[in-house]
């Protein structure tokens, strides 16, 4: 087992990797940072010449991702692309192509206890026909990754692929898991409108659109003080809500109100990922995400990026 990129990320997937029973291995240009990785053994960072391996995790800065996923897939190897698939949607189809049944995509949050009950709940009827949805995320970027300068992440930069809409791409990805993958884009905001010392947008506000017309609102920030993420789904017959912040899924409809804790820790979501990725590896189970799923999302963030340029 191959880890390219010893970032956090990178180093949280080849703990969970080893924990999980793998021998691991992990490259990066920093082979400081790859030898601090726990549970894995640092090689030579060369991307030209990839080892053979059984699966193959692409945990590089999002510029990267697509040239890193074609030499991994070109290995013959079972490869794990952390989301999202690239910083754009150009050539993606091809990689989709050739990794096939091999290629999933590291969206963990559909992995995560509170998402799943919410999205079994929608899809048994239990708030009727959805008629909106919403879905938001924010959080000051200098806190999140407590010792170091924000202004060095990839999240802060350009040349890496950073960016709001790149970096909290789970949250389109959870608009197609909830409204299917033919959503349009009405209009967008996408912006640098805060203080910070980056050279990517901070502000994402988009509204788009069901086949049969459903809206769905998505909000992205790296302004927010507090902490602030959930799902809204209105639906004909109640509202439910996941509330990340106070820890909480409630259903309220015309007999009232109903909560119960969604309070799950997101680390279990990495380490379900990490078994997920070695039963692709040994042909026991199909990847939770996909590569033409995986791309669905990158094609809504392209086109959200398109609709904010040309209202600038």
């Amino acid at each position: 087992m191959l880890v390219i990129g010893a970032g956090s990320i990178g180093a949280r997937h080849a703990a969970n990797l080893a924990a999980a029973g793998a021998l691991v291995t992990i490259t990066d240009p920093d082979q400081d940072r790859a030898r601090a990785a726990t549970g894995a053994t640092a090689i030579a960072f060369d991307v030209d010449a990839l080892p053979q391996v059984d699966g193959i995790v692409v945990a590089s800065p999002t510029r990267f991702h697509l040239d890193h996923a074609r030499r991994a897939v070109a290995t013959g190897a079972a490869v794990l692309v952390e989301k999202p698939l690239a910083d754009h949607g150009d050539g993606v189809d091809e990689l989709v192509r050739e990794g096939g049944s091999r290629l999933m995509v590291g969206y963990n949050l559909r992995l995560h206890a509170p998402i799943e009950r919410l999205v079994s709940l929608v899809q048994q009827g239990r708030v009727g026909h959805p008629l909106g949805h919403r879905l938001w995320f924010g959080s000051w970027l200098p806190d999140w990754r407590p010792g170091v300068d924000y202004r060095t992440t990839y999240s802060a930069r350009a040349d890496l692929g950073g960016g709001v809409l790149n970096d909290a791409i789970h949250e389109l990805d959870l608009a197609v898991w909830l409204a299917g993958p033919e959503l349009t884009v009405v209009g967008a905001v996408v912006a640098r409108l805060g203080p910070l010392e980056i050279d990517v947008e901070d502000t994402v506000r988009a509204l788009l659109r069901t086949p049969d017309g459903v809206p769905v609102e998505v909000e992205l920030d790296y302004l927010s003080r507090t902490y602030r993420r959930g799902i809204e789904v209105l639906g004909e017959e109640g509202t439910i809500c996941l509330d990340w912040a106070r820890g909480t899924l409630e259903m309220s409809g015309p007999s009232g109100a109903e909560t119960e804790p969604a309070d799950t820790p997101v680390a279990i979501s990495y380490e379900r990922e990490a078994a997920a990725f070695l039963g692709l590896i040994r042909g026991e189970e199909p990847a939770p995400v996909d590569g033409a799923t995986g791309l669905a999302s990158l094609r809504l963030a392209d086109a959200i990026r398109e609709a904010g340029l040309l209202g600038s």
